[in-house]
Parts: C-alpha cells; sequence; structure tokens
C-alpha cells in the first residue's frame, strides 16, 4: 500500500510539473488529471486472473506478428464492468460535461444491459458500429462511450503488457507498431546519452526500440536527415515528420529525465505540437483521445 502511495504522489508531481513547463496545457492537463490518476490507481491494484503461459511463434513475431494476434490479451473473465465503473467518477470530475451521460451509462451497466466484453473482443470498425447501437439505446453520444472504454482497455493492456514485457525483450522486433498489442506510437523518446529512439504504445503503455532512420508508419528509410519540427527555444520539444505517408510523431529528444516522466503526461503536454503538424496538414500516427482536433 504504502509504494502506491508513493507511485500516485510522484504521478501528482509529474502532473504538476508538466503543467508549469507547459502553462497553454493546463486546462487539458487537469483534465485528464484525475483520469490517469484513477486509471493508475486501479492498475495498482488490479488483480486478473492467472493466464496460461506465453507461447509465441519466434518466426512470426519475428515477421512483425504481434503478441495480442498469437495470445489472448482481452479475456472474458476479465473486470471489465468493474472497471469501468471505477473510473466513471474520475472521467465525470475531469470532464463535468460528461456527468449525466455516465451517469446513465453506470446505472446501464448495473442493471446488466450491455456485455462490455462483447466491445473488446471486436476489431475497431465492429466496436464502433456497437457503439451506435449502444449510444442510441441509452442516448449517448458513441464518443463518449469509447472514451471511457479506452481507459479500461488500457488498464487490463497495461497490465499485460507489464508482465510481458520482459519475456519478449531478448526477440527481435523491427516494426514501428507496438509488439504487444499491434498499435502505432503516440510518442517517441530519444535519449540523451545513447541516441536510441525508444516508442511508447498509448494503447497499453509498452516502450520498444526503434530505428531513428526510418518511419515506423510507412517503414521509408530517410535518404538524408530525418525531418523533424522544432520550436526555436525549445529543441527538447519536437515531431518526426514523414513526407512519404504525411504522418507525424511527437517526439522529446536527447531526454535525460525520462525516471521523471510519463510518457502520456508528457503527450498531453505538447497538444500545441499536434496543433501545428495538423495545420500543416500531416496526421498523427495513432489517434489518442487527446491529439485529433
Amino acid at each position: 500500500m504504502k509504494d502506491e502511495i508513493v507511485k500516485i504522489e510522484k504521478l501528482e508531481d509529474i502532473i504538476d510539473r508538466e503543467m508549469e513547463r507547459h502553462p497553454h496545457s493546463q486546462p487539458l492537463l487537469q483534465a485528464f488529471r484525475h483520469v490517469i490518476l484513477a486509471r493508475n490507481r486501479i492498475l495498482e491494484g488490479l488483480q486478473l486472473a492467472e493466464s496460461e503461459p506465453l507461447v509465441l511463434d519466434d518466426i512470426r513475431f519475428q515477421g512483425g506478428v504481434p503478441v495480442i494476434a498469437q495470445y489472448p490479451l482481452i479475456r472474458e473473465d476479465d473486470p471489465w464492468k468493474d472497471i469501468v465503473q471505477a473510473m466513471i467518477p474520475a472521467v465525470q470530475e475531469g470532464f463535468p460535461d460528461l456527468r449525466e451521460d455516465l451517469d446513465r451509462l453506470g446505472n446501464a451497466l448495473q442493471a446488466d444491459d450491455f456485455d462490455l466484453y462483447d466491445y473488446f473482443r471486436r476489431n475497431s470498425e465492429e466496436q464502433q458500429d456497437l457503439l451506435s447501437i449502444w449510444a442510441g439505446t441509452i442516448s449517448i453520444a458513441a464518443e463518449r462511450i469509447g472514451f471511457i472504454l479506452n481507459q479500461a482497455s488500457r488498464i487490463v493492456l497495461e497490465k499485460r503488457a507489464g508482465d510481458i514485457a520482459e519475456q519478449i525483450e531478448a526477440l527481435h522486433w523491427e516494426k514501428g507498431y507496438c509488439p504487444i498489442c499491434g498499435s502505432f506510437p503516440s510518442l517517441a523518446v530519444i535519449g540523451e546519452k545513447i541516441g536510441e529512439r525508444r516508442l511508447h504504445c498509448s494503447r497499453c503503455g509498452h516502450n520498444w526500440r526503434f530505428s531513428r532512420v526510418i518511419c515506423p508508419y510507412c517503414e521509408r528509410e530517410a535518404q538524408q536527415e530525418m525531418n523533424f519540427f522544432y520550436i526555436e527555444d525549445k529543441p527538447q520539444e519536437s515531431a518526426f515528420t514523414c513526407e512519404e505517408c504525411q504522418r507525424y510523431l511527437i517526439t522529446l529528444n536527447r531526454v535525460s529525465d525520462l525516471n521523471d516522466r510519463d510518457l502520456d503526461v508528457s503527450a498531453l503536454g505538447l497538444t500545441h505540437l499536434d496543433i501545428i503538424l495538423q495545420e500543416k496538414h500531416f496526421v498523427p500516427m495513432t489517434v489518442t483521445d487527446w491529439n485529433v482536433f
């Protein structure tokens, strides 16, 4: 319990420092503060049913088939209802406009009107269709239901990713999408001393190494220097851009204080770069709850 309290207090400090660094992002950071803290509290205390041992086809994995396509990261017996119910108050605190809608959602879940696993087991297109049906049933915008369900899936996937990460560390992976859940990164970090690029997945929280001279999205290799967009007085904050696929990736450059950061919080603090790059007609490598305007 003491360790959990220390971790949450550290996360509070990280959010406060990010708000000091980026005053223009304070409203967004303050809104997501409640969501991120609640998500981490749930994650710290989450007990999932014991899973079967991880068995991967190494050849398929090295060929680009992620863990989620070979091993059940999403399970019917995961406590989906409990997690969503626990997240509702935090989302309501951060986003007061959603309060009445989420009360209706909570009541529907309490009455077992929806099978949440039916949503999580589907592909993204099927999920949108199901959200539309649910939205019509309880008169809530589909995007609002999807927002809180994204938080629930992040918790379960991050829990399993944490258990799996060490087991796959030694395996060969050369793709720009996440080796665990198959999603494209929401943020990249280039270390100060080693200079390697690590990609961060906002869907499961996993970080992995990736070449600095290849676009993670289209795998185009740079013929010369990679394209980076910088704010003049903040060289540590940048965005990688690819002229081939017109995608961009927010990037923390030459970072030495990675242990004192939460990469989701960092991404929230850098949304001004998202706005600038989208005005230049670039598209984020992955859509998050905060980077589409």
